[in-house]
């Protein structure tokens, strides 16, 4: 009993550093947002005020690292967003969403519009253009990885987008 309890402390502290990001890995508390906060605000103001918010403060570039780095509270933020944002932001949160897609497939695969609209539909996120092949085969591997029957839909149309005879058009079947 008393081995027991003189090897406690070092085990729970051991299991707490496993859990821990890697040294020099961007942690969400680095960041100065969190995404329940934003979450939060989200409801409380709008989508419309947040979005206005987070150009005020210049916070963009941070949520955009917390999507690319495929942090599921994060990515689930971007369809609420997007609608309210320029041109330019919008592309940017597309590409990090498609630098998520390898990450955390499920939740990226989650925010894409099954009726596959220009915003988030899976041809303008699955699209290889632009990203490396090593990309492109890590997607398909991690798209291929996802059983959700919820999803089923969005990962046909996101793997269509990214084979070789569509690729270069990212176009992907609108399911209509």
């Amino acid at each position: 009993m008393l081995l027991v309890a003189l090897l406690a402390p070092p085990v729970g502290l051991t299991a707490l550093a496993a859990s821990l990001p890697p040294a020099g890995a961007p942690t969400e508390a680095s960041l100065g947002l969190s995404a329940r906060n934003l979450a939060r605000q989200i409801h409380e103001d709008g989508a419309e005020a947040t979005a206005r918010a987070l150009d005020a403060h210049r916070s963009w570039p941070q949520l955009r690292r917390a999507v690319a780095a495929g942090w599921d509270g994060w990515i689930a933020l971007v369809p609420d967003l997007i609608t309210h944002v320029d041109d330019p932001t919008a592309s940017r949160l597309r590409t990090a969403l498609r630098q998520a897609l390898p990450r955390n497939p499920h939740a990226v695969l989650s925010v894409i519009d099954p009726g596959n609209g220009p915003l988030l539909g899976a041809g303008a996120l699955c699209t290889p253009h632009g990203m490396s092949a090593r990309w492109r085969t890590d997607s398909i591997r991690a798209i291929s990885a996802v059983h959700d029957i919820h999803l089923a839909h969005q990962s046909a149309d996101c793997l269509a987008a990214l084979a070789p005879a569509s690729g270069t058009t990212g176009k992907a079947d609108s399911g209509t």
